[in-house]
């Protein structure tokens, strides 16, 4: 008989001695799971496929009793056999406690021979009591150990082990036992070597052979790597639960025993613990101190799906640290499992696709989820009612991958059926799958959002809809759900053009998170934190700028009071949100030193975090270092906005050449930014060479995808003619010009709200070239830039009414040129009266001497045209 088949290496060879031997031997073979190593004994040579091949194989021994046998009857039978084992007379009557459901049979059979001890026990000191034994199976194993401590202290007592030079206490005993149970040892040295993991035990030969005859090692199949030299102590479940209560309760013997193992002690440690750690949540905190051990042995960890399955479970997912042994895990467990379509293979499928994922190889991940759904649509065929919602589940999950590998029409065809499966189980069971169903509707929206918006939106609402009924029933439940559906109905509406409405659901979501955190403030102020900073930036989207300061204060003295509890986590967010803040003082009068101080408080983090893990903090480093420049440019800091700027640049530069899709188009950002500064700094010529560069790249990604970028390009090249215009080089600043009004002008077409200010913008600039080379086009793109802003400005006065003042000074700049003096008048006059009296006109100093000069020549006819538009007489500047 072979216990823990699947582990022993030497297994194939004695099968094939046992082939050739003559005579008749029956072999049993006991192993946690079928699987791998089945297979491959059956495909092993002539001789032990001949052997297996009438194997009566697969048989599944029951963890619970049969349904026909209750847990009593079995303690009945057990209990006198134990008795008789151990010379005893058994109990004459035991009562078995026990939680519900059915007890294992190795603990039940347990619990007979505590019976039988303590029975021992209560005659050893009376005679002549009467035996009624009462055990409770959940404590069994415990009482067993205090059985075996018993023996184990006994032994020591009679080495002398607790008087002279050796002196351990009983303490140091448990922790000795537990080490050897745990590591075991290969050899002598090796014994030796494990006593000097253990807090107070000395390292000699003598206690090693001590703990040797304690536990003898028993024969072991020849090529074992298993560490007998010493022996077990059985059975394993014991061996677990003493292991795991001492390296619990002694730090100290658990950092001896979990640091710098052998490749045979990380094997043994894992197994073990992995074990435990099925039932023991103390096993497992003691296993994830190991998991980096595991990459180096997970070929040689026994062929276990159950023990494989609670190491994967320890992993910490996300990590980037275990992604890569975790898939090796898994692809173990997939290995063991039969081929054969299962629940558990088409599980560990999906599992292992999103591994895939994490590390990069998206063409695996699709390809093992694509085998998930047909595992999974197989075995609904033939069992529709357990395997369909795993199917749906399966369906939605590929459904995910395919959106983020840019398949949007695979992305819609799956997820849609996943949530046809969910329709049709929520009407035959609603308490069931209706949370299911309102979960594959929002999961649709998120996923197609961006290349579907209307569906999108429809499905989302439709979830939201769902959500809503289920908390008004269920509140505990389903109120988070419904926050968080709301918060994606709110992006939905976003990508429909529709920010007012998608303020009130996010409005929505913050009051139910704000309601919920005060409630369960460690699960649900991230949550209110983050829909808070979402909600800011939704404020500012709709021009209000007060309430978008408000909401993302309050996520800003959320984050930092999370982050000062858990750093990691919560830092990144910090800074993010400091940005944002940074970026709103900004637009505040009299609060640049607030801005400035923002900015350089989220720059401090993403530079920590930046030296911790470059690849995820880095391009918020460039950005936030971009926006300091802003802070500095407003706190007249200008030397400070160009430093911080070119670094934001530098920054970019190197990230695009590593991932030129993601960060081509913040180098051209920052790149035209730059430009900016240095014309600032005095630097027209290397001003020039940065918004060349920026216009380039931004040309570049327009041919890709030209919905993305050529706003981009158009607003770049506006800037373009600007700075051509500075170094005199007008005509190529006027063909830039011209390019960036073409674009603005198609694109106004299909977007006007957004791109006609834009466009209005650029005709000024425009008209202003055209007019120094005397153009008669000039007059009117200077004149259709203030017919636009002057409609814009009816519908939202406190966003165009500036920009219409500085049109009309513009037009009257433009007319000047033409020598059409009294025009010109009239558009600096309307200027002025729309501005009013608390917002004095900026009149560059070229217009006003020469307005000056044509009041010198033309008093009447200036002061008649001033008067016409402002019912005034000439302000002193113009006199």
């Amino acid at each position: 008989m072979i216990d823990y088949a699947e582990t022993r290496v030497g297994l194939r060879d004695l099968l094939r001695e046992l082939a050739m031997a003559s005579g008749v031997v029956r072999v049993l073979l006991l192993a946690r799971s079928g699987g791998e190593w089945w297979e491959r004994l059956s495909t092993g040579d002539i001789g032990i496929r001949a052997l297996l091949r009438n194997a009566h194989n697969g048989v599944p021994l029951a963890e619970v009793v049969a349904s026909d046998v209750s847990d009593a009857e079995l303690m009945e039978a057990a209990v006198p056999r134990f008795a008789a084992a151990l010379g005893v007379t058994a109990p004459e009557s035991v009562e078995l406690a026990s939680n519900a459901g059915r007890a294992r049979i190795l603990d039940l059979h347990a619990a007979a021979l505590v019976a039988v001890l303590h029975a021992r026990h209560i005659r050893q000191q009376d005679q002549g009591a009467t035996t009624i034994v009462r055990v409770q199976v959940a404590g069994v194993l415990g009482e067993l150990l205090e059985h075996e401590a018993k023996f184990w202290m006994g032994a020591a007592d009679r080495a002398g082990l607790f008087q002279g030079a050796v002196g351990l206490t009983p303490e140091v005993v448990r922790r000795m036992v537990a080490a050897g149970a745990l590591l075991g040892a290969d050899s002598e040295a090796e014994a030796v070597d494990l006593l000097g993991r253990v807090p107070g035990a000395p390292r000699t030969v003598r206690l090693a052979h001590w703990l040797r005859d304690l536990y003898p090692p028993y024969p072991e199949l020849p090529g074992t790597r298993y560490g007998h030299w010493l022996g077990l102590l059985q059975p394993d479940r014991l061996a677990e639960h003493h292991t795991v209560t001492e390296l619990t309760a002694s730090p100290q013997l658990a950092e001896g025993c979990l640091s710098h193992l052998s490749d045979r002690q990380a094997l043994r440690a894992v197994t073990l613990l992995g074990r435990a750690s099925t039932e023991d949540a103390s096993a497992k905190a003691l296993l994830e101190r190991i998991l980096p051990l595991v990459e180096r042995i997970v070929a040689e960890l026994p062929a276990d799906a159950q023990l494989l399955a609670a190491i994967s479970a320890a992993m910490p997912y996300p990590s980037l640290t275990f992604a890569a042994t975790d898939a090796a895990v898994i692809e173990r467990i997939i290995e063991i499992l039969p081929p054969a379509p299962s629940s558990q293979r088409g599980t560990w499928l999906t599992v292992l696709g999103g591994r895939y994922w994490q590390l990069g190889r998206p063409d695996d991940s699709l390809r093992l989820l694509q085998e998930a759904v047909k595992v999974f649509r197989e075995l609904a065929e033939t069992d529709p009612d357990t395997h369909r919602p795993n199917l749906a589940n399966s369906l939605a999950i590929l459904g995910s991958q395919f959106s983020m590998q840019s398949h949007p029409e695979d992305a819609l065809r799956v997820m849609r059926e996943a949530v046809e499966i969910f329709r049709e189980l929520a009407e035959a069971d609603p308490d069931t799958y209706r949370p299911e169903l309102a979960g594959s509707l929002s999961d649709l929206g998120f996923f197609i959002g961006t290349n579907r918006p209307e569906f999108a939106l429809h499905a989302t609402q439709e979830a939201v809809e769902i959500f809503r009924e289920l908390a008004e029933a269920d509140p505990d439940t389903y109120r988070a759900k419904l926050a968080d559906t709301l918060v994606g109905l709110g992006k939905r509406f976003i990508q429909t053009n529709q920010a007012e409405v998608a303020l009130h659901a996010t409005q929505e979501a913050v009051e139910i998170f704000r309601e919920l955190a005060v409630a369960d403030p460690d699960t649900y102020r991230p949550e209110l934190a983050d829909t808070l900073a979402g909600l800011g930036r939704l404020f500012i989207q709709t021009s209000r700028r007060e309430d978008a300061l408000h909401a993302t204060q309050e996520a800003v003295e959320i984050f930092r009071e999370l982050a000062e509890a858990d750093p990691e986590t919560y830092r990144p967010e910090l800074a993010d949100t400091l940005t944002i803040l940074g970026l709103l003082f900004s637009v505040q009068k009299n609060r640049p030193e607030d801005a400035l101080r923002a900015a350089q408080d989220a720059i401090e983090i993403f530079r920590e975090l930046a030296v911790i893990d470059p690849d995820a903090h880095r391009p918020n480093l460039a950005r936030s270092l971009a926006a300091l420049g802003s802070q500095f440019t407003q706190t007249d800091h200008s030397g400070e906005a160009l430093r911080a700027t070119r670094e934001a640049v530098e920054i970019f530069r190197e990230l695009a050449v590593i991932d030129p899709d993601a960060h081509r188009p913040n180098l051209a950002d920052t790149l035209s930014t730059l430009g900016s500064r240095l014309t600032q700094t005095d630097h027209p010529d290397e001003a020039l060479r940065a918004t060349r560069e920026a216009v380039e790249i931004f040309r570049e990604l327009a041919v890709i995808d030209p919905d993305a970028h050529r706003p981009n390009l158009a607003d770049t090249l506006s800037t373009l003619g600007s700075r051509l215009t500075q170094t005199d080089h007008p005509d190529e600043a006027l063909r830039a010009t011209r390019e960036a009004v073409e674009i603005f002008r198609e694109l106004a077409e299909t977007d006007p709200d957004t791109h006609r200010p834009n466009l209005a913008d650029t005709l000024s600039l425009l008209g202003l070239l055209l007019s120094v080379q005397r153009h008669p086009d000039a007059l009117r793109a200077s004149q259709e830039a203030v017919e636009i802003f002057r409609e814009l400005a009816e519908t939202d006065p406190d966003t165009h009414r500036p920009n219409l003042v500085r049109s009309l000074v513009i037009e009257g700049s433009v007319r000047l040129y033409f020598d059409q003096t009294r025009e010109a008048t009239r558009c600096v006059a309307e200027a002025h009266e729309i501005a009013g009296e608390q917002e004095p006109v900026d009149i560059p100093n070229l217009v006003a001497d020469a307005l000056r000069r044509s009041y010198e020549q033309d008093a009447d006819g200036i002061q008649t045209a001033w008067h016409e538009v402002t019912s005034k007489e000439l302000p002193p500047w113009l006199h």
